[in-house]
């Protein structure tokens, strides 16, 4: 992350009158993520760039400073109407306008909805995303896994801990993050038994429970 494109990232979120809580709140981050971006120490991620682009309605280019903004059709028949234009004159800029704005609209089957391209775009690849992974046998994967690491190197025990992916596997995309995924109780339970069968460390592995009420609150 350049310091211009930080200083930019800043720009664009006082403009819309955000907060560095307010924009954190609404990309499901810490503050601290949003400060780091701001101060060029660290760059957002492919979802983050997508979020932010939806959120201030630009492109990925204007984002990250590869063009300048284009003026949109609203602005160009306000610039005409500004500059006092004869009533057909502003009769074609406003037909233009319209020209536009269909222009910018992406051929779909299905409508679309209410927000911007990129809220579209993010959505349905979202909702693709999770049908895909519902519809993936997971369990029967685990089973397979199972009885491999039974029969090929003996783990019936502890293997039988992988069963207890399989709710892991089916979380959202916002609860499968790392430090959401670290502060599940099914993950935490993972490690309290690897602790316990593995190392013996039933005691003080049990703290890992601690876990799950700090990194909770930390994504708050």
């Amino acid at each position: 992350m350049t310091i211009e494109n930080a200083n930019r990232l800043a720009e664009m979120r006082r403009a819309h009158g955000l907060s560095q809580e307010e924009l954190a709140e609404k990309l499901n981050i810490s503050r601290q993520a949003v400060s780091k971006w701001e101060r060029a120490e660290s760059s957002p991620d492919t979802d983050n760039l997508i979020a932010l682009a939806q959120l201030y309605s630009v492109s990925l280019d204007v984002l990250l400073g590869l063009q300048l903004p284009e003026p949109s059709c609203a602005q160009e028949a306000a610039e005409y109407e500004a500059v006092g234009e004869e009533s057909a004159e502003e009769t074609e800029a406003s037909e233009e306008a319209n020209v536009c704005e269909e222009s910018e609209m992406p051929v779909d089957d299905d409508p679309l909805p209410h927000g911007s391209y990129y809220e579209h775009v993010q959505q349905k690849a979202a909702r693709e995303k999770e049908r895909r992974r519902m519809h993936f046998p997971y369990p029967l994967v685990v089973v397979l896994a199972y009885l491999m690491l039974g029969f090929c190197f003996h783990l019936w025990h502890p293997g039988w801990i992988i069963f207890l992916t399989i709710p892991l596997f089916y979380l959202p995309d916002h609860e499968r993050r790392p430090l959401r995924l670290l502060g599940n109780p099914v993950m935490v339970t993972i490690i309290y038994l690897l602790l316990g069968l593995q190392c013996g460390w039933w005691h003080p592995g049990w703290l890992v429970f601690f876990l799950i009420p700090l990194l909770n609150a930390a994504q708050r």
